[in-house]
């Protein structure tokens, strides 16, 4: 987790590779392009951004450092407040030796391969997994993200570029600083729309609250979404759910559940981590800006 303007730089592809692929070399130019970019964005120094401005009501230790492990803040009106700038943590969901996992906690959501940490990987279709193999065997080339379209919902939860929530009592908006993406949580008591709504790549997002958990459902996606890098799909009859709860001030936990018949066999749930950023912000990310990656794309 960081705690200052300073940004993590992995420019090192083998670090960040799914681990079942390490040895998949050379990278096709998809996602060296992607990467680089991505990653080249993260690592810009501070003096490309706003000037350091300290985040306001950080808990400290006694000798004055952030206190990550102090209570989770909560709203004026009693909720959990899960406003700020959040990270992707562990990175790409691979977790250290040294991290502690909770046992009965469902498997890290990845960001290459969402089912990277099962045993026997998504419970994929045969029509699912046909789809997944020729979008690989493709080089991905077709991901959203390489032509500056919406990155697919889980690829957002993992990317290594952070995201900022707005929390008010009625909405939550949530800004991810890759490719611009933008959410809305609508916690306002209203129902999601019918199944004719016109499809979106975010799908469209309610929210309630049980406890100190924030339970967001989310359907009407687009029926051609990628949820990782290497092409799992959902389609136009798929729901997310999504359970926030935040640990502390410093760790915020998504246990992610995804239901889907036309690509899965049964639901399946993914747990996302995200850390506090403190004093910093996003950086503008305008993907189309000078872009001239594509044009090396294999026909």
């Amino acid at each position: 987790m960081s705690t200052g303007s300073q940004r993590f730089c992995p420019l090192n592809f083998s670090g960040i590779l799914p681990k079942n692929n390490q040895k998949a070399l050379p990278m096709n130019k998809y996602l060296r392009t992607a990467l680089t970019v991505s990653l080249a964005l993260v690592c810009l120094p501070a003096l490309s951004q706003w000037p350091v401005y300290p985040t306001a009501d950080v808990p400290r230790t006694a000798d004055g450092a952030p206190d990550l492990e102090a209570p989770a803040p909560r709203t004026a009106w009693g909720t959990p407040d899960f406003s700020g700038i959040w990270e992707n943590y562990p990175p790409f969901g691979q977790a250290s030796a040294d991290d502690e996992q909770d046992p009965d906690a469902p498997p890290l959501a990845a960001f290459w391969d969402l089912g990277e940490n099962f045993e026997n990987g998504l419970p994929y279709t045969e029509q699912a997994r046909a789809l997944r193999a020729a979008r690989m065997a493709d080089n991905m080339k077709d991901n959203p993200d390489a032509h500056c379209l919406p990155i697919g919902y889980m690829q957002l939860h993992k990317h290594p570029q952070p995201h900022k929530i707005v929390q008010t009592e009625d909405l939550i908006v949530m800004i991810w600083e890759s490719n611009g993406g933008l959410r809305q949580i609508f916690l306002d008591g209203r129902e999601l729309p019918d199944s004719d709504a016109l499809p979106w790549w975010y799908g469209y997002s309610v929210g309630h609250w049980e406890g100190d958990a924030l339970v967001v459902e989310s359907t009407g996606f687009r029926d051609d979404v990628w949820l990782d890098v290497n092409g799992s799909p959902l389609t136009n009859t798929g729901k997310i759910t999504e359970r926030f709860t935040r640990e502390n001030f410093g760790r915020m936990n998504i246990d992610v559940t995804i239901e889907d018949p036309a690509s899965y066999t049964r639901p399946f749930t993914v747990r996302v981590q995200h850390g506090i950023m403190l004093d910093t912000n996003l950086i503008e990310f305008i993907c189309n800006e000078n872009e001239m990656s594509s044009q090396f794309f294999d026909p």
